[in-house]
Order: C-alpha cells, then structure tokens, then sequence
C-alpha cells in the first residue's frame, strides 16, 4: 500500500516538475530569439511604433534577466528541500522539451508529434521526458 502512494506521489511530483520546468524554459528561450516581423516593422514604422517596439525588446531584456534568476532559484529550491537527483529529473525535462520548443518558435505552432522531424534528437528528447518518471521515484524514495 505504501508503495502505492509513494508511486502516486511521484506521478503528482513529475506533473508539477514538468509544469514549472517547461514554462520556466519557455519564459527564458522565447525571449533569446528575435522576432522577424517586429524587425521588419522598426526599419519601416513610424516613429511611435518604433519606440513601442525599442520598449518591447527592452521588457524582454528584463524578462530574460528574471527567468534566469527564477530558474536558478528554481535549481537551488529543488537540490535544497530534497536532492541533487531531484534537481536532475528537473534539467531532464528542460532538456527533452527544448528541442520541441524551439521547433514551436521556428514554425510559430503549438508542437505536434506529427509534424515534427523524427531524428535521433527527437528520439533523445522523447527518451529523457519518459525516463524522468522513474528516475524521480527513484530520487524521492531510494536515495
């Protein structure tokens, strides 16, 4: 029975892992990369839009400045309150979805298993997401 809500606990714990792991990556590689239109907009915009747009790329700045604290804060909460185990299921994660989300940036769509290539990176991706589960169990309970 204790085995049980042990397994159960790591299932709730992995969601929650990969819930904060994959947003807080997306805050800060979605403001690392440039967007063309808004580009193409300061070189051939009136005055005021580029200055909202000089104003955007300044917010991102900070933006970016901040997700990198709120993700080593993140590092420090995890490999503190329980282990270093714990922390790498956490970078696992990153790891496995920052292939998909940069194809979502390339090709400005929700990811889709479909349209996505099938190489060796996508493979590596899929393999570290799904070893993360039993790995966190293993970290939570056998450490």
């Amino acid at each position: 029975m204790l085995m049980i809500i042990h397994i159960l606990i790591s299932v709730v714990f992995y969601f929650i892992l990969m819930y904060l792991s994959v947003n807080l990556l997306g805050l800060l590689v979605r403001g690392l990369f440039l967007n063309p239109e808004l580009d193409r907009l300061k070189l051939e915009g009136n005055e005021f839009i580029k200055h909202e747009i000089e104003k955007s790329e300044r917010a991102d700045k900070w933006l970016n400045i901040i997700a990198l604290i709120l993700i080593i804060a993140y590092f420090y909460s995890l490999f503190h309150f329980w282990n270093i185990g714990v922390m790498a299921v956490a970078i696992m994660l990153m790891i496995g979805r920052f292939q998909s989300l940069l194809w979502e940036i390339k090709n400005g769509k929700k990811t889709n298993t479909k349209l996505m290539p099938k190489n060796a990176l996508y493979s590596v991706s899929s393999l570290l997401i799904l070893s993360a589960l039993p790995a966190l169990y293993y970290f939570l309970y056998h450490n």
